[in-house]
């Protein structure tokens, strides 16, 4: 038997120091890799179990609410009250459309975060669906002192797109516009372009500090208020329709929401 060379033992030793080490690393990220797995799946499920009590809750709150807002409506139409008295009901009828506001935003949200929303495509009047917005939100710009300035020089063509989430997506930015804008004009500007459409939405209120700020909204941020909602609920919905959204200050104060649609769906949104 021929001795063995402390140089060949020393080699051998380290080569198989070296194949342990790469199985033990292995092994480590093989079991990180099953861990950070577990979690996803946990996260998706807790998003899921969220999504469907949102929606359940939506759903369950929306037939008292709808008798709330009937009755209240035959008291201040149909019965003699005091001022008092009508005073309380319109508080009430008031009350009763934020809620209802609220849980339409929950319900929509709940849809998109379960990736349950679809685009239904039709042919429609933009500008018939812009004076139904600004008609829509009247009374708000009334109770806000704000006026409310609907420019849409010529007649516009039509557009193909979701009529209900365009018109989700206008009202969310327009109402945000008017309760930033308390004693001010806000204006509502369209105009026709080669590829489609530029809607531009202007406030005078107190200009923000970072307009990417709005662009970045998170609509699960505990402390989103039924606005920053509407807005996450907008944005969204603006994706969806192919559309593009930017957001720059004014001078000397104010803010402009720009809105591109395109005049009918590209090849994603029909996907």
């Amino acid at each position: 038997m021929q001795p063995v060379k402390q140089s060949e033992f020393d080699s051998h030793h380290l080569t198989d120091d070296q194949g342990n080490d790469s199985d033990s690393s292995i092994d480590h990220l093989q079991r990180q890799k099953a861990v950070l797995e577990e979690q996803v799946r946990k996260l998706q499920q807790v998003a899921e179990y969220r999504s469907a009590f949102l929606a359940r809750l939506a759903h369950e709150l929306r037939t008292p609410l709808t008798s709330i807002l009937g009755f209240s409506e035959i008291l201040l139409t149909h019965e003699e009250l005091t001022d008092t008295q009508r005073g309380f009901c319109e508080r009430i009828q008031n009350s009763a459309h934020q809620l209802q506001g609220s849980l339409s935003q929950l319900s929509d949200l709940s849809r998109l975060e379960a990736g349950q929303s679809e685009l239904h495509l039709e042919e429609f009047s933009f500008e018939d669906l812009l004076r139904e917005v600004c008609l829509g939100l009247a009374r708000q710009a009334q109770k806000q002192n704000a006026e409310l300035v609907c420019q849409l020089g010529d007649t516009l063509p039509t557009i193909v797109s979701d009529r209900g989430k365009l018109r989700q997506a206008v009202y969310n930015f327009l109402a945000y516009a008017i309760t930033r804008s308390p004693g001010a004009p806000v204006i509502v500007s369209v105009e026709k372009e080669l590829a489609g459409f530029l809607l531009k939405i202007e406030d005078e209120g107190e200009s923000p500090a970072d307009c990417t700020a709005f662009v970045e909204l998170d609509s699960s941020n505990r402390r989103a208020g039924s606005s920053e909602l509407g807005l996450a609920i907008a944005r969204q919905n603006i994706d969806l329709l192919g559309a593009s959204l930017s957001f720059q200050n004014r001078e000397p104060r104010g803010l402009q929401v720009v809105i591109q649609l395109p005049n009918a769906p590209t090849d994603a949104m029909q996907r």
